[in-house]
């Protein structure tokens, strides 16, 4: 029975009317704190607690510091902590909580909180793995055989990430099987560039729990992955990064009067961050963390943009600068540190090992310890959205699209100048020093030759003379002088002998060098997948190329032990390695030639050259020269302004190899791609394409057993979900496709939009909602041209009229750009319509109300009597499609003193406002787009009537148009394709 006091208590402590924007988020939140206290008392089931936390403090200082999303941040510290609950301290599944485990969840799935709707898809995720616990014995024992690494720090550092364990902490196989559960549960979401790894690894991750967990097992066994098919074997090893989460997601901090905007200084991420370098902290209160972090970021925003209206800065670079400036230390403090050559730094690490906290030491005391406490504030905040284990498989599985059999196609090739043609190479310099070596010989050739000649002639007059000679004594003095010269003969005829043979070694040499090299460099090097790697700037919704990374393996097999190059003089000091490491291997080929004198010789002047700086320069010319772009000038000194060097580089990372190469396919997987000159084109050529996929193939996905096919647009490699209704309602109908689309999606939805009208109060109010998503120093300016619009206005008309006027008032423009862009505008919009005045509210929410499932006569009669008892404020008199969803969102939350239900509630309701013509039509969803939060779908935008391309939430209720993408469906680009990899069998586990 409902607590009617708790009701009255909350009610009057909302202080709010119904239709004030605050109203559901407080009731919310009084509503989750009501619960979270009564609950306090009751710890004796924790697994329950776990599953109805909702975080509502915590998410509620990410949302208004905009950095990251709180619905990472909860699907992260539920996973933990249900792993934690589900193996316990003796490394042993819990089989007998999981059954109650998935019971709690199920009657919790969906929040109803604001933009909690998210929380949706990842709540169903981890209900899958829990199913699959209670009745897939295999996934069970691949979990069960997971145990700790050994002798590989990379691994266990990551395990420490993933269930944030101190570095004191000594792992066990509980502690492996809690990370691998924990980022099984987890719900996989993209980074920036790593779009053709994270489709085919979610849908292993989702759809194929028993290959997951293989990968798993095998990642922390061994530090690598490994596929062997066609009679090769292709290894990448463990990633050793996880990513860099939003640490380089761009922030815009808006100036104005009324300060900085978003507060960013409320994030928990860099609170943390700063409290676990020892800036900040722990001890104190969070309002005078908060309040201590404001000042350091006002003074830093007004130091780096004083005149002008916005700032865009990193989370990396804040915590970088105010780290320099806590340690008194300046960028080239820290450059002069890291470029010092690698044994020094390699001792100072054996001397000191860095300590928390800042350090009264030396400079480069401090440097050494501001970069190992970077390195942990950096951790520390990426791991409140990101688990470190998941997203390092996924990295890892990322270095399989880069696996090239023949090492003239490696980026490294390119740079050494293997050929004797390259100036400045390594090809030309063993080349020459192997000519000069032979230009000697064959001078010497000459020289013995001569003697040679010269000594036979001579052993030919003696012959002679013992012929001619008339006495015994004549004959025995000539014969002792023919004696020696003979011998001096077979000396010089052996001598000669000897060289002619080094000669013609010598010959053979560069080629057997060359051969032998072009082997070796392959075992003492890799390329492989770095998702720090970030050298190129791209659109938001682009993905940036993908970064390689060259590896120096040190000739051994423990991949813990393999280095990252990672500068001009790693890569100097790995190629000297390099050929001292396999001198004695080359040498002990040539011992029967007798070459190991010239060899160490060659290898001498190899090293010695490629110190030079004479290598490193034309190193980089070859790698222009091999990629197609103009050189750099004085490349040394601009290595920021090159994108691909030999130790790094950025690639398109092709989805098709990487799916090839761990599936163990000896061709490309099948793949349908097509041009289209519209949106209503590539609809249709989405549906088509499932429609004629034979039965056999989509009986997985009929029965439920799948979900997700791999697909991809010019620039984006993302998950087609095919079961989706309304898509699914295309491609199963036996009508011709365009004519379904055009006929029963478009037409409905440009009707719906043509009878929009706004009159002059629902004029003012979304010019009021339009106002506030202007940059505050434009906002007076926005209001001044806007304010005296009259209607009736058609919404497409009223929308132009909006573009054009900012087009053409340079009051509202900043670098030749309207202060709102369009976007924004559509966005809002779609949200907002329709609108109506608010004394139809009741009436509106009566109807949605019963079209809900649940919602019984004595629930409907309560929530009508909190309606009676909630005041209606007048303004605004106008309301909007999304304001009346919320409002019936936060009348259920209140009226059942619930945050969470076994409904998808946020959804029903949408659906049935849509059914009521309350919301904008249902746009046809169609794909995952492997973003945080974001669908693919086709919605006809109520800005201008027509079909296009948005990135919406998975209940449709809200997005944004993909308009950097208009090029890739309007015709433009005949060059640029879709496609779809149309035999889901290719990459299935077997």
């Amino acid at each position: 029975m409902v607590d009617d006091k708790r009701i009255t208590q909350i009610l009057n402590s909302v202080k709010a009317p119904l239709n004030h924007p605050l109203f559901f988020p407080r009731v919310f939140a009084l509503v989750s704190r009501y619960l979270q206290h009564d609950r306090s008392l009751q710890k004796d089931n924790p697994l329950l607690l776990v599953f109805v936390e909702e975080f509502e403090e915590l998410s509620r200082r990410f949302d208004r510091s905009h950095i990251q999303e709180s619905t990472s941040v909860r699907n992260i510290l539920r996973t933990r902590e249900i792993s934690n609950l589900l193996i316990n301290d003796k490394g042993e599944i819990n089989l007998n909580l999981v059954p109650s485990a998935i019971e709690y969840l199920k009657s919790n799935l969906y929040s109803l909180g604001p933009n909690r709707q998210y929380d949706a898809k990842r709540n169903l995720h981890i209900l899958k793995v829990l199913n699959i616990l209670n009745t897939n014995k295999e996934a069970l024992l691949l979990l069960k055989k997971i145990s700790r690494p050994l002798s590989n720090k990379y691994a266990e550092d990551l395990i420490r990430d993933t269930l944030q364990l101190s570095v004191h902490t000594n792992l066990t196989d509980t502690h492996a099987r809690r990370a691998v559960l924990s980022a099984w549960l987890c719900y996989l979401r993209q980074n920036v560039g790593s779009c053709f790894a994270t489709a085919p690894a979610e849908i292993v991750q989702d759809e194929q729990p028993e290959l997951f967990l293989h990968d798993m097992n095998e990642l922390l066994a061994t530090g690598r992955l490994k596929r062997t098919f066609g009679g090769v074997e292709y290894t990448v090893p463990l990633s050793a990064s996880w990513g860099n989460g939003d640490l380089k997601k761009p922030l815009i901090i808006h100036r104005s009067a009324k300060g900085y905007q978003p507060e960013i200084w409320f994030s928990p991420g860099l609170v943390h961050a700063f409290e676990s370098i020892g800036i900040l902290r722990k001890e104190d209160s969070i309002k005078h963390k908060v309040a201590q972090l404001k000042h350091w970021l006002e003074s830093l925003f007004q130091k780096h943009g004083a005149y002008t209206p916005y700032i865009i800065m990193n989370t990396e670079e804040i915590i970088r600068i105010l780290m320099l400036q806590a340690y008194g230390l300046s960028e080239q403090n820290i450059k002069d540190y890291e470029n010092r050559p690698r044994g020094m730094i390699q001792s100072q690490l054996i001397v000191h090992t860095p300590q928390s906290g800042k350090t009264l030491g030396g400079i480069g005391e401090r440097c050494s310890n501001f970069l190992f406490q970077f390195e942990v504030a950096k951790n520390v905040f990426k791991s409140f959205t990101d688990n470190a284990l998941l997203k390092a498989w996924e990295f890892t599985l990322a270095s399989f699209s880069e696996t090239k059999l023949e090492f003239t196609r490696w980026n490294l090739y390119s740079s050494l100048g293997m050929g004797t043609n390259e100036p400045g190479g390594i090809g030309q310099c063993i080349y020459q020093i192997i000519q000069n070596k032979l230009d000697s010989v064959n001078r010497r050739v000459q020289d013995v030759q001569y003697e040679y000649e010269m000594s036979y002639n001579q052993v030919k007059a003696l012959e002679s003379r013992i012929r001619q000679s008339s006495t015994e004594k004549e004959v025995q003095w000539v014969k002792a002088e023919y004696q020696s010269h003979l011998h001096e003969f077979y000396s010089l005829q052996e001598q000669r002998d000897t060289i002619q043979l080094q000669a013609k070694n010598l010959v053979n040499l560069y080629d057997s060098l060359h051969t032998l090299y072009m082997d070796l460099f392959k075992d003492y090097f890799q390329e492989v997948y770095d998702a720090d790697v970030q050298e190129v700037k791209v659109g938001p919704f682009d993905d940036s190329p993908a970064g390689f990374r060259l590896l120096y393996k040190h000739g051994r097999s423990n991949t813990a032990q393999w280095t990252r190059i990672k500068n001009s003089m790693d890569f100097i000091e790995s190629l000297t390695s390099f050929f001292s490491a396999t001198e004695p291997q080359i040498a002990a080929m040539f011992e029967e030639q007798g070459l190991q004198k010239d060899l160490a010789e060659v290898v001498t002047a190899i090293i010695n050259h490629v110190r030079t700086k004479e290598f490193l320069e034309s190193a980089f010319s070859r790698m222009a020269i091999a990629h197609n772009v103009p050189p750099i000038k004085d490349p040394l000194n601009n290595l920021e302004h090159i994108e691909k060097k030999p130790w790094v580089y950025t690639s398109g990372g092709t989805m098709n190899t990487l799916v090839s190469c761990y599936y163990r396919l000896d061709d490309k997987p099948r793949e349908e791609s097509k041009w289209v000159e519209n949106e209503i084109e590539l609809l249709v050529f989405f549906a088509d394409v499932i429609k004629h996929i034979p039965p056999p193939l989509m009986a997985p996905f009929l029965k439920g057993e799948r979900s997700s096919m791999l697909m991809q647009s010019p620039t984006h490699a993302f998950i087609l979900k095919p079961m989706l209704q309304a898509f699914r309602s295309i491609w199963s109908s036996e009508e011709f496709t365009y004519t379904y689309v055009r006929d029963r999606i478009v037409k409905p939805a440009e009707r719906f939009v043509e009878t929009l009208l706004l009159d002059d109060e629902m004029l003012r109010f979304i010019i009021d909602q339009l106002h506030e998503k202007v940059p505050a120093n434009y906002q007076p300016r926005f209001k001044a041209v806007f304010n005296q619009v009259a209607g009736p206005l058609n919404v497409i008309i009223f929308r132009d009229y909006l573009i054009e006027m900012m087009q053409h008032d340079r009051g509202l423009n900043y670098q030749g750009r309207p202060v709102l862009p369009e976007e924004d505008i559509d966005s809002l919009l779609y949200s907002q319509l329709p609108l109506f005045p608010n004394y139809d509210l009741k009436e509106r929410i009566l109807k949605i109300l019963k079209l809900l499932p649940g919602i019984t006569p004595k629930h409907t009669q309560d929530i009508v009597d909190l309606i009676e008892r909630i005041p209606l404020s007048r303004d605004p008199s106008i309301l909007s499609a999304s304001h009346l969803q919320d409002i019936c969102k936060a009348l259920l939350c209140l009226s059942g003193l619930m945050t969470s239900t076994k409904h998808d509630y946020p959804l029903l309701i949408h659906q049935a406002a849509q059914k009521l013509n309350f919301a904008m039509p249902a746009p046809v969803i169609f794909a995952d787009t492997n973003w945080v939060k974001d669908e693919f779908g086709f919605l006809v935008n109520p800005g201008t009537g027509k079909l296009e391309l948005w990135r919406i939430d998975y209940m449709g209720s809200k997005g944004h148009p993909m308009t950097s993408w208009k090029q890739w469906v309007d015709g433009s680009r005949p060059d640029q394709k879709w496609g779809i990899y149309v035999k889901p069998s290719e990459y299935e586990q077997n």
